[in-house]
């Protein structure tokens, strides 16, 4: 977080990334109580971090994001997804999507279970 005490004394920080501003705006007013309210916003726009700038990484940068309320369903993550590649594309922003998973309720706990299989426990002395 970038703050700081600004020449009026007072206690400044800027922001750092677009989600938690836009889910504290969603719930202060009230919309995760809203009954079947489906949500979606996106944002653009000057985000700062405190560490020092490195090649690279200036303290402020621009992010875009999108989030979507109001529906679990695995196709929304999917929809978001691909709406973010389309914009990628159309600004010519050269990506690449790679999707992962860590299952579904039935087959995720196999899965945590094998890849707890390779951690090494820890040593007691």
């Amino acid at each position: 977080m970038y703050s700081f005490i600004d020449k009026g004394k007072e206690d400044i920080s800027l922001r750092s990334e677009g989600t938690a501003g836009i889910t504290r705006s969603f719930i202060e007013n009230k919309m995760d109580r809203v009954e079947g309210l489906k949500y979606k916003v996106y944002y653009y726009g000057s985000m700062f971090r405190y560490e020092q700038p490195q090649k690279g990484r200036f303290r402020e940068f621009r992010q875009f994001g999108a989030e979507s309320f109001g529906n679990a369903k695995v196709q929304e993550d999917f929809l978001m997804i691909l709406m973010l590649d389309d914009i990628f594309k159309e600004l010519g922003i050269k990506s690449k999507l790679k999707i992962n998973s860590l299952g579904c309720n039935d087959c995720n706990p196999k899965y945590k279970k094998e890849l707890l299989n390779f951690v090494e426990p820890k040593k007691t002395f």
